[in-house]
């Protein structure tokens, strides 16, 4: 079902798991390699978006998702998004409303706060945080329904403060779904629009003949829309690389193997998902290889998490903890599982991971749904340089300097010097001028 690794006899297929899952930027800048094609078929559906607008957006809903698809669709009106509202079940409402709070509480507490400004004689140093004016959020929903990622995009984005906020959602099944549409009207958004994938993806960076485009496109999704969202970056704002989900588990014979287990495959189902557990520990590998098998049998996408566990999947064992976790910070998963008794420790050692969830008791599924921090995170090691969707990803950093006519004497002579030096002599009269006042 699984494979299982000693590191220090298998490293090299262990390497091999490592190259196929990281992003290489010459495959990325310059298209060679397993995503070349991919990249081609990116180019190609922003070039038909950017000429062609809402026609080409059509062509695309109505090859993948619905040959009755029309331009009078891509926009969901408010009607509608309230209709479905009130078709879910009690139950759901209710979990939507908690997530939404409970995100929002989270993003609350970690929004960051204009710090005290710096000051010597004379100079006034301090640095403001503001929001964008608009953020497209693409939500995936080919091959299920994802309210959820809609919330952990949305809710960071309105504590922001950002004006306008435009949801996309594929014209699929699940893009229709009522419980997508209860989410937009929980989260109250009204520029909702049928479209996914690089169609969205290019949408929302041009605009078309519907859509207006945004400054900052953030959101998962598949390779494809997140090559996209490369293809684009310094044009318009993109969060980072959210692509197939992960799963990282480091685990010592204090582990539960049923709770490692169910993490794994709870990853393994999103079809495609990958996870890895690292572990110590012989025993626990035994027994969390018998969990899988017993617990698959209940589990209705069980034809989706044996692709995920056979082909891009493994458990790897090693007598050194101090190695796995050298290794898990290669790896740099979306998420990371510690069970292990020494928590702290391991934690501080770990340092390159897009969430960490602590413990037998913190199921990845909590930060999936309901604890607070956004369950939308770097994968393909990129967690090595970037971070999670937050509040963060919707304001910008502006430094403000205020200089009185004593903080200017007191460096213009070391301006003036620097300024001559690189040969650019208008600048060092920018200063001279004023002090001659």
């Amino acid at each position: 079902m699984i494979q299982v690794l000693d590191y220090r006899t298998d490293r090299q297929r262990v390497e091999e798991m490592l190259r196929r899952l990281a992003l290489h930027p010459a495959e990325v800048a310059l298209g060679g390699g397993e995503l070349g094609e991919k990249i081609k078929t990116v180019q190609k559906v922003l070039a038909a978006v950017a000429e062609r607008g809402d026609e080409a957006l059509v062509e695309i809903a109505r090859q993948f998702d619905d040959p009755n698809f029309s331009a009078e669709q891509l926009r969901i009106d408010c009607a509608e998004i309230k209709a479905g509202a009130e078709r879910i079940p009690a139950d759901q409402r209710k979990a939507l409303q908690r997530s939404i709070a409970q995100v929002r509480e989270y993003q609350s507490h970690i929004m960051p706060k204009n710090p005290a400004p710096l000051k010597r004689p004379g100079v006034e140093l301090g640095l403001r945080f503001t929001p964008l004016d608009s953020a497209g959020l693409l939500f995936p929903g080919g091959k299920a329904a994802y309210p959820s990622s809609l919330i952990m995009l949305a809710v960071p984005a309105q504590i922001a403060g950002v004006k306008r906020i435009a949801g996309f959602t594929p014209p699929s099944k699940y893009g229709r779904s009522d419980l997508v549409l209860a989410a937009c009207h929980e989260l109250g958004l009204t520029e909702v629009y049928r479209a996914g994938g690089p169609g969205a993806v290019a949408a929302m960076a041009f605009g078309t003949q519907t859509i207006k485009s945004v400054d900052k496109i953030v959101g998962p999704g598949n390779t494809l829309s997140q090559l996209a969202k490369r293809a684009l970056a310094g044009a318009v704002g993109i969060d980072g690389y959210l692509g197939p989900s992960e799963i990282l588990t480091i685990a010592d014979e204090s582990a539960n193997p049923s709770f490692v287990a169910a993490d794994l495959m709870a990853q393994a189902e999103h079809d495609p998902g990958s996870c890895f557990l690292l572990t110590t520990s012989r025993k626990i590998t035994d027994a969390v290889v018998a969990e899988m098998q017993k617990q698959i049998k209940t589990l209705q996408r069980a034809d989706a998490i044996v692709r995920a566990l056979r082909d891009s999947s493994a458990i790897i064992i090693s007598d050194s903890m101090d190695e796995l976790i050298a290794l898990a910070n290669r790896f740099a998963a979306e998420h990371v599982n510690l069970q292990v008794k020494n928590e702290s420790e391991v934690l501080a050692k770990l340092t390159h991971a897009g969430a960490v969830f602590v413990g037998p008791y913190s199921p990845v599924a909590a930060g999936d749904y309901i604890a607070g921090p956004s369950h939308c995170l770097p994968t393909n090691t990129t967690a090595r340089f970037s971070s999670g969707i937050s509040v963060y990803e919707f304001l910008k950093r502006s430094s403000v300097a205020r200089y009185e006519a004593n903080g200017l004497s007191a460096d213009a002579d070391a301006i003036i010097s620097l300024a001559h030096a690189e040969h650019l002599d208008a600048h060092a009269n920018s200063v001279q001028v004023r002090m001659s006042k």
